[in-house]
């Protein structure tokens, strides 16, 4: 019979504790990372809204704003004033290749014209495949417009974005429009920006990479924060049932101890069983051992009864030291024969050896036997002491079973 906490392996952990710790931090973890990138999307929506409208102030500051107001009317438009309002909107288009579309726009009787756009020039550059828009071309996407009065704005003076991504002919576009003036501050149409759906998700799939990446390794903290605690909890619960262990057996003989016995005869007690046996173990002389050979031979002596206690019983009997010379057997489902039988075995297996100290001493048993109506310890172990104590009176070296008339 083996000390249970001696069985406990400290490489294992407690799985329960793992997955439970692990879930638990995969999910707070998971919303610390995930949540402010949901909510920050809009905001990263609104900084390129932003950028829009501040790429649209650009655009239309490097406007010539009096030339552009001679072409408003078709009948100054000649290539050469065309190409030379378009050519500082070129450069300015060239130099930004997340620009999609740069085009200015003038609006007559209700309807929107376009006036330039970088598209028809051959020095324009770019990566994006363009279709140019011809002069005074007409904008049929009014009517998609998100706000029924952007014109209206611009005209005012303000600089409008549209509020999300806009589907038209040429694609899926987060437009920004701003107001060209004359040098007499005469309002001379307005200049547009577009940058397409692409560009955003591009942008958008960094964010996505980012957080799938932190994603990952909050999960890899997580499962790392799931194992420590794993391991720690066990660990703790090792500690815990080693000290216990400790607490319910006897350090020299590795059997039970007075408390651990109590304990374990009572989980015994509390399952049915046809008959209960106890058998009480008493050393006639310990302490002539310990005078005349010395205490080492004495616990040694203690150690080779409880060996044969081991050797003696099942593994489900309970064996223990009650204290000094004292020891005891408890065996559920042991009757009569079995319990005597326990007796001769014990009895045999400690003379073992011609050095064995017990040829200077001797073992004193007694045998209580109960049924399921009488298996109470307490009247077990008084009977079973009456027992031992006529087994000493009768010369020792013997075992004597408890009967009413021996009481």
């Amino acid at each position: 019979m083996q000390l249970a906490f001696m069985q406990l392996d400290l490489r294992q952990f407690t799985p329960r504790i793992f997955w439970t710790v692990m879930a638990a931090a995969a999910l707070t973890l998971g919303a610390i990372v995930a949540v402010p990138q949901l909510l920050s999307k809009q905001a990263r929506l609104q900084v390129l809204r932003t950028q829009v409208a501040e790429v649209a102030r650009l655009a239309a500051s490097v406007v010539d704003g009096d030339l552009h107001r001679q072409l408003l009317e078709p009948a100054n438009y000649t290539p050469e004033l065309y190409a030379r309002v378009l050519a500082p909107l070129v450069r300015f288009h060239s130099a930004d290749p997340d620009i999609f579309y740069v085009y200015t726009m003038a609006e007559r009787g209700g309807k929107t014209y376009f006036v330039l756009d970088t598209a028809a020039s051959p020095q324009l550059m770019t990566r994006h495949k363009l279709r140019a828009s011809a002069y005074m071309e007409v904008f049929d996407n009014t009517d998609k417009e998100p706000d029924h009065d952007w014109l209206q704005r611009i005209a005012a003076g303000q600089t409008y974005v549209y509020p999300q991504f806009v589907p038209d002919d040429y694609g899926d576009f987060l437009s920004g429009h701003t107001p060209i003036y004359d040098r007499q501050g005469r309002y001379s149409g307005f200049v547009g920006v577009d940058y397409d759906l692409q560009y955003y998700l591009a942008r958008e799939n960094t964010f996505r990479l980012i957080t799938i990446g932190t994603l990952a390794a909050s999960l890899l903290l997580a499962v790392a924060l799931g194992y420590w605690a794993a391991r720690y909890h066990y660990e703790q619960a090792h500690r815990m049932e080693e000290t216990y262990q400790l607490s319910i057996h006897d350090t020299l003989t590795r059997l039970l101890n007075r408390r651990g016995a109590l304990e374990a005869i009572q989980a015994a007690l509390a399952v049915h069983a046809t008959s209960y046996a106890a058998v009480l173990i008493d050393v006639d002389d310990l302490k002539g051992i310990n005078d005349t050979l010395g205490h080492a031979a004495g616990d040694d002596f203690l150690t080779r009864v409880a060996q044969a206690m081991r050797g003696s019983v099942r593994d489900a009997d309970i064996c223990a030291r009650l204290g000094g010379d004292e020891f005891l057997i408890f065996a559920a489902g042991c009757d009569l024969d079995a319990a005597t039988e326990i007796a001769r075995r014990l009895l045999s297996k400690a003379y073992a050896g011609e050095q064995s100290p017990l040829r200077r001493s001797g073992l004193s048993i007694g045998i209580c036997i109960a049924g399921p109506a009488q298996a109470d310890f307490e009247f077990m172990y008084r009977s079973a002491d009456q027992a031992l104590y006529s087994a000493k009176s009768s010369g020792k070296n013997r075992y004597v079973v408890f009967t009413p008339a021996a009481a």
